[in-house]
């Protein structure tokens, strides 16, 4: 077991330092050298956990899926608190959270053309889909979004996204409050009571 528990870690590690390579020098600079370099360790040893680098690129959209998850699965909290809180942890709001977006570009535009990286791309598409859908359903559980739930669960991810894709460009000091306060504002509109529905 600790022999298991250690080749994760490194896995771990290894995919760490290739979302932090992605970020400052773009898929370019994904190579076996500079990610062994970051994660400070032999290029072989990295070879041994990743023997290809489709496989370290595929791992990297599961390593992301997996620290936003984890995020999410940590927050306490109920009704609107908690859904824009769910949703906060898409934003590039700290280091991490940027990291993980640029690395998410970077890996996805290379997907478009790369048929065998596509599917790992689609199945982080889809785990945030699926959040969208679980904070829509939190919120009408507390009785707003009567309406459409799939419409407003779509409205959501592409608003998140949005939002997000702007706060990667607004280098400016206050980005992460604009990004909050047009989350902020959207969560209140869906939290509103329904009053469409019936009785």
């Amino acid at each position: 077991m600790p022999r298991r528990i250690d080749a994760e870690a490194r896995t771990a590690q290894i995919a760490t330092a290739a979302l932090r390579v992605l970020e400052r020098d773009g898929l370019a600079g994904l190579s076996v050298r500079g990610v062994a370099a970051e994660a400070g360790i032999a290029a072989a040893s990295l070879r041994r956990a990743f023997p290809t680098q489709h496989a370290l690129r595929e791992y990297c959209f599961v390593l992301i899926e997996e620290r936003a998850t984890a995020r999410m699965l940590a927050l306490e909290g109920s009704g609107r608190d908690l859904v824009e809180a769910l949703m906060a942890q898409l934003l590039p709001l700290d280091d991490e959270r940027r990291t993980e977006l640029v690395a998410q570009v970077q890996l996805g535009i290379l997907a478009l053309t790369d048929d065998t990286l596509r599917p790992a791309a689609i199945r982080l598409s889809g785990a945030v889909d699926r959040a969208c859908r679980i904070a829509i359903d939190i919120l009408a559980e507390s009785g707003s979004v009567g309406r459409d739930r799939e419409y407003e669960a779509n409205r959501l991810r592409a608003l998140v996204d949005g939002i997000a894709m702007h706060g990667l460009w607004n280098g400016t000091p206050d980005a992460s409050a604009h990004m909050l306060d047009t989350l902020t504002r959207h969560v209140d509109e869906l939290a509103r009571p329904d009053t469409t529905s019936p009785a």
